[in-house]
């Protein structure tokens, strides 16, 4: 299947929704189709073509994530003021080379999205599919839950190579989050269900209010929650299945091993209390 290219040539000067940019709605559409779509930015809009140079090449081979045969867009040159990309995506590969602006994979249910840089806040925002990959770092409520909303993450991978910011996964109730490096205050914070992995430091109050799901630790905390204790046993066959489904992830979760079992912590006991806290480092 072709490559559709769009490379940004005019920043505009405002930030600009770019929900629109999905790989399978564009893979029927021609280039001077593509090039006349109207993204909306605030009280604003911009017409594609005169931000993008859009290309096609039935020969470009798509990225190697990406399944033979499969819808694929490449944004080249992306930058901060560029937001939700990939928004409600439904399948197709989607590859974002630079920095994505705000709400990237928002409502997200299928499909790849593969941002090579930093991306803003709320990424995957409410995602419910599909598997998102961002090789910087993440801004706050990644994998958490618009402003009012009730629910969070309910489904597909968010991995993050870097850094995330306050918030993290704040009333996920489905999925997988990984975070290569640090979190910042308040991670897997109201968590319902799901499961979460840092690899780095946490910032304060973290599994605040958590009813159930889990937490993955590298190394283990200044300070644990005074609502979380200490125990827990026969979570052998639990864990052997955790490890081997984390054997095609980011490093250090990929390189865990089952023989070696975590030690748990139970809690918020505050709330419903049957959430957990490994500690693998």
């Amino acid at each position: 299947m072709s490559t559709t290219t769009l490379r940004v040539k005019t920043p505009p000067g405002f930030r600009v929704d770019a929900a629109a940019l999905r790989p399978v709605s564009l893979t029927s559409m021609s280039v001077a189709e593509i090039e006349r779509i109207v993204l909306p930015a605030g009280n604003d809009h911009c017409v594609l073509g005169d931000v993008f140079q859009v290309s096609r090449d039935e020969a470009t081979a798509a990225p190697l994530s990406a399944a033979p045969n499969t819808a694929t867009l490449i944004v080249d040159g992306a930058a901060p003021w560029l937001d939700r990309l990939g928004a409600e995506m439904d399948g197709g590969h989607l590859a974002v080379h630079g920095s994505a602006g705000d709400h990237c994979g928002f409502r997200m249910t299928g499909g790849v999205l593969h941002i090579d840089g930093n991306a803003g806040h709320f990424t995957g925002c409410e995602m419910r599919g599909g598997r998102l990959t961002v090789t910087g770092d993440s801004g706050d409520f990644a994998a958490g839950a618009l402003t009012g909303d009730m629910e969070g993450m309910s489904g597909g991978t968010l991995t993050i190579h870097g850094d995330a910011g306050a918030r993290l996964a704040d009333r996920m109730r489905r999925g997988l989050v990984l975070v290569g490096g640090k979190a910042g205050d308040f991670a897997a914070s109201r968590l319902v269900a799901g499961t979460v992995g840092v690899a780095g430091e946490l910032g304060p109050h973290y599994a605040y209010g958590m009813r159930r799901g889990t937490l993955l630790l590298a190394r283990r905390p200044a300070q644990l929650p005074a609502t979380f204790t200490g125990g827990g046993h026969g979570f052998n066959v639990f864990w052997s299945l955790l490890v081997r489904s984390l054997a095609d992830e980011i490093a250090p979760f990929s390189q865990w091993r089952a023989e070696r079992l975590p030690v748990r912590y139970a809690g918020d006991l505050a709330v419903d209390g049957r959430g957990e806290i490994l500690i693998a480092g």
